[in-house]
């Protein structure tokens, strides 16, 4: 317990900023997809190449950016076994713990269970909302016309 991972929700927030293999992938492929012709037209203007990424990469990649950290949300929000391993304290659980303690509790009361259910999605369902018309912009305005 030197470093503090247990008992504290860092196990969990730290190995986040070293990028799953599968979002990396998808960035990846997503940056090699968009076409050279945009870049070369930002470098004949004169453009340097911070300048390229922060006015040109940057805007046309918000959809990818946007479904990444969607799907890390939700990888984070639903996870059960990462807090079940490194949190002790039922004040820092989770909403997944916090659900599965509910069951333990309340045992056989499925309307409150499934009420407990939709609360924990309720989020989930309105960031998804919001990020819905960004996708949706990034498809129709990516700058390729043809």
């Amino acid at each position: 317990n030197r470093v503090g991972g247990v008992c504290s929700p860092l196990p969990l927030i730290v190995p986040l900023f070293f990028g799953a293999p599968f979002f990396i992938f998808l960035l990846r492929q997503f940056f090699l997809g968009l076409p050279d012709e945009l870049l070369d037209a930002a470098r004949i203007d004169g453009a340097h190449e911070f300048t390229i990424y922060l006015k040109v990469i940057l805007p046309l990649a918000k959809p990818a950016v946007l479904s990444v950290a969607l799907f890390q949300f939700m990888n984070s929000w639903t996870d059960f076994i990462g807090p079940l391993l490194y949190l002790t304290n039922e004040a820092s659980y989770t909403m997944s713990l916090g659900l599965q303690q509910f069951q333990n509790q309340k045992g056989s009361e499925w309307g409150l269970m499934m009420a407990v259910a939709t609360m924990m999605t309720i989020p989930v369902v309105i960031l998804f909302f919001f990020t819905q018309k960004k996708f949706i912009q990034g498809i129709t305005f990516s700058g390729i016309k043809g």
